[in-house]
């Protein structure tokens, strides 16, 4: 068909010839005379021949004469109509062969990328930043505490070393920030707790954690794992009832006689006295989180770190005081969102 677009473009320029030429809708094109155009019918003659053949002119596109007229008819649409459906369907193939290869590459490319991002991550160093959401976990939901939520840094180091195509080891430290709370109570001397106040303590930990990670697909990994932290240093912020004192603290006057507690902002772990309490620095639990690799050298990780260890003590409560019927226990909760980058 495209040679006969061709033709019928270019036939126009040929020079006259000693034939007529009878090209049909069909696209077949007959060498011949015509004898004779009536006004439904075509008649004419094959070349060196002298039988008589009738046409309707509906099934003829075009005569060309051997005198170089041409003259068009009702077949000359279906021809072309024809020639541009085929035309269109050529150019469809083409495309669909050529959307084949496109996609053929192109998995071949992911699985040649994800091959080389598998063998480069075989074992390979992380070093991950981003926010934590600290929280506390109370034994009875102390009721004067209720602004113990803190966003803090979060810096880690990740080592991690592959076992199986799918399993790997990350053994990794962390740097971030946890909570705890403080409520200093004094008692009277029949055991009867009055005047408090109270503290968030933010510690800053050190935590170790090794983790088993499986992968779930190509770039993404679950994790799980114990972790034991231990506590650096911190900072106190007084969240309740107290008043500061211009030099020396916190003034309480009560029926009892005045009373100054001198206060200092950092934490001191080995504080205890008749104010009754104390904060450990050693913390342990364990780690649940996701990964997922953007590249061959950027990934992103979410982890919830759940705390068992009790971090706070009250070691001098009245035994017939309200106070030890409570359970003044506290752990840990804390959530990191972190982003990383992949050292290989």
């Amino acid at each position: 068909m495209r040679k006969l677009l061709l033709i019928l473009l270019c036939l126009p320029m040929i020079g006259f010839g000693q034939d007529d030429r009878l090209i049909f809708s069909s696209g077949d094109t007959i060498y011949g005379k015509v004898i004779e155009v009536g006004v439904n019918d075509i008649t004419y003659q094959h070349k060196d021949e002298t039988t008589n053949n009738v046409t309707k002119k509906r099934e003829l596109a075009k005569v060309i004469y051997s005198s170089g007229r041409i003259e068009t008819f009702q077949g000359l649409g279906i021809l072309e109509s024809k020639i541009a459906i085929e035309e269109n369907e050529r150019l469809y193939l083409k495309q669909k062969d050529e959307n084949k290869k496109i996609r053929i590459q192109k998995r071949e490319d992911r699985i040649i990328y994800f091959r080389e991002l598998n063998e480069s991550t075989k074992n390979y160093f992380v070093i991950r930043t981003g926010i934590s959401m600290a929280d506390i976990r109370d034994g009875d939901d102390w009721p004067t505490f209720k602004e113990d939520n803190s966003l803090g840094l979060s810096v880690a180091l990740d080592a991690i070393f592959s076992i199986t195509n799918r399993i790997d080891l990350d053994a990794s430290i962390r740097y971030s920030q946890k909570n705890i709370k403080a409520k200093t109570w004094m008692f009277d001397s029949g055991g009867t707790a009055w005047n408090s106040y109270a503290n968030l303590n933010k510690i800053n930990f050190i935590d170790i954690s090794p983790k088993l990670k499986y992968r779930i697909i190509n770039r993404m990994h679950i994790s799980f794992g114990p972790y034991i932290g231990y506590a650096l240093n911190g900072k106190r912020e007084l969240i309740n009832d107290g008043k500061k004192h211009p030099r020396d603290g916190f003034v309480y006057t009560t029926n009892e006689p005045t009373l100054t507690v001198p206060y200092d902002s950092s934490v001191d772990f080995n504080y205890i006295d008749f104010y009754s309490h104390k904060i450990k620095r050693f913390d342990y639990g364990f780690n649940i989180g996701i990964d997922y690799i953007l590249t061959k050298k950027i990934l992103v990780s979410s982890e919830y770190s759940f705390g068992l260890s009790n971090l706070y003590s009250i070691p001098n409560i009245p035994p017939n005081s309200v106070l030890a019927e409570l359970d003044n226990s506290q752990k840990t909760s804390v959530f990191y969102l972190t982003i990383g980058y992949i050292l290989n």
